[in-house]
């Protein structure tokens, strides 16, 4: 039986289908677990999981939602930047920024207030092999890793 494998990055998440059954998604989950990902919800034919950021190793937070539907095993995947950074961010520019001596301090506001809404808008980011700017190794590195982790639970 020839296991097929399409992936299509849809910039917020990429989505990822393949031939399989339960033995399939078995696999995959317990590869998964080995990579420090934890189940945050567990159903006979569905699964999420998530992992914790890990910026010190440049890896940021990551999702994956695992549907299975008879023999196709879907998943979908995506790094993120969580809201309490966002927050944290504005907060820590709110109030730091007026005691620091900047001389612009408008102008530093500004920027930071438009970073935050490049956060927000951007908080999502799918795995694609050809990355650019934000997050681009990790985004690289993990799309490649989890089309070798669900190969190989399929094969």
């Amino acid at each position: 039986m020839a296991h097929e494998l399409t992936i299509h990055h849809q910039g917020r998440l990429t989505r990822a289908t393949a031939t399989g059954g339960r033995a399939q998604l078995k696999r995959l989950r317990h590869a998964l677990l080995l990579k420090d990902f934890l189940i945050v919800t567990e159903q006979d034919d569905a699964l999420e999981l998530r992992r914790r950021a890990r910026l010190t190793q440049d890896d940021w937070p990551m999702r994956i939602s695992v549907r299975r539907a008879g023999d196709q095993i879907e998943l979908r995947y995506w790094l993120y930047i969580p809201w309490g950074w966002i927050g944290s961010f504005v907060g820590l520019a709110f109030l730091a920024l007026p005691f620091a001596g900047i001389r612009n301090e408008v102008l530093m506001f500004g920027l930071a207030l438009a970073a935050a809404a490049l956060a927000i808008a951007k908080q999502k980011f799918d795995c694609r092999p050809n990355a650019r700017f934000w997050q681009q190794r990790p985004r690289q590195r993990w799309g490649e890793t989890m089309e070798r982790l669900l190969r190989e639970a399929c094969a």
